[in-house]
């Protein structure tokens, strides 16, 4: 019916013109606000402009040359820049009405099971995707740490944790922790991330940080990773049956995990995750400067250490048994 892209100016911000109301959904890191918009009172869209600088042309792409042979669990991309668009690019979606970013296991359940499916596409279907996303890798990540031990400790004996993680961190570090497998990775695989719609429908959106990476990655986005805005709390025996979906789904598609390693595995890798998180939020508290308020950091910190302090015990009782 529109031609969107006459809703959008040369420098890729959502004009008022022609329009009969906007909204503001929420506000990039960039500073940037994603918007509902309405040319009409019955045609309702999603603007999406460049939300970070590290994703430029990125989620276009995806659409492009990776989604196109999902299944439909994705919001439809109606228009966009061109690629080369730069801080300039955008993107306009269909609006799939409310959504529910609310937390329970069987929504989880059945994003794994998507997961799953993705993560067993082979490489021809990942031509072209990239082996890095905004975030730094999981080693990089690790010698961060280590280059950061006292901040570290520091924020451990603050939760009452002991420190005995350096050579855990270190085999990180060093690339020699993990199984190397890359899988197609949807990189930023928080609750906001995915949603329920009011058919009951399920949604994972926002694919700007897809790249190929350890399956862990997406696991621990979904399961521990923690978000200011989207709060959730995640059980013990939540993490151990979305992890042994994991496994079983997996196995339909032909990968063989032992069980015990791999929960083992995710839980040494979400344990340095989750330090490192916990060190960014410790960070944005002290300087006050987060584009996120102060209350909601700080129940993103709790909930780190709710999933940090998870992660220990399960590897405390696998020692302890062993």
């Amino acid at each position: 019916m529109y031609n969107l892209s006459q809703f959008v100016l040369p420098n890729g911000t959502l004009s008022g013109e022609g329009l009969w109301k906007r909204e503001a959904l929420y506000q990039g890191m960039n500073g940037k606000f994603v918007e509902r918009f309405y040319p009409d009172r019955q045609h309702s869209y999603i603007f999406k402009p460049l939300t970070n600088g590290e994703s430029v042309d990125r989620e276009a792409w995806i659409y492009r040359h990776v989604l196109s042979g999902f299944p439909d669990i994705y919001p439809a991309l109606l228009a966009s820049s061109e690629e080369g668009a730069g801080e300039e690019g955008w993107s306009i979606f269909e609006d799939l009405g409310p959504l529910r970013h609310e937390y329970d296991v069987e929504t989880a359940m059945k994003v794994v099971q998507q997961i799953a499916w993705w993560h067993a596409l082979p490489e021809e279907r990942r031509e072209g995707l990239s082996g890095s996303g905004p975030k730094p890798q999981i080693e990089q990540i690790a010698a961060d740490l280590m280059n950061r031990r006292d901040e570290a400790v520091t924020v451990m004996n603050e939760i009452g944790e002991p420190w005995e993680l350096d050579g855990m961190i270190l085999s990180f570090a060093e690339g020699r922790a993990l199984p190397k497998i890359k899988v197609v990775s949807h990189g930023d695989l928080h609750l906001g991330n995915y949603a329920v719609a009011a058919d009951g429908r399920l949604y994972i959106m926002d694919w700007e940080h897809a790249h190929l990476n350890t399956p862990f990655w997406d696991l621990y986005h979904l399961i521990d990773m923690s978000h200011p805005l989207f709060p959730k709390q995640v059980t013990a025996e939540d993490r151990e049956k979305l992890l042994t979906y994991y496994v079983a789904q997996s196995a339909l598609y032909g990968a063989e995990w032992d069980l015990g390693d791999f929960i083992r595995d995710y839980c040494r890798f979400a344990t340095v995750f989750s330090i490192w998180m916990l060190l960014l939020i410790s960070g944005d508290l002290k300087r006050g400067d987060s584009v996120w308020p102060q209350d909601r950091l700080l129940a993103q910190k709790e909930e780190a250490i709710a999933g940090l302090k998870g992660c220990l015990t399960s590897l405390s009782l696998e020692r302890d048994s062993a």
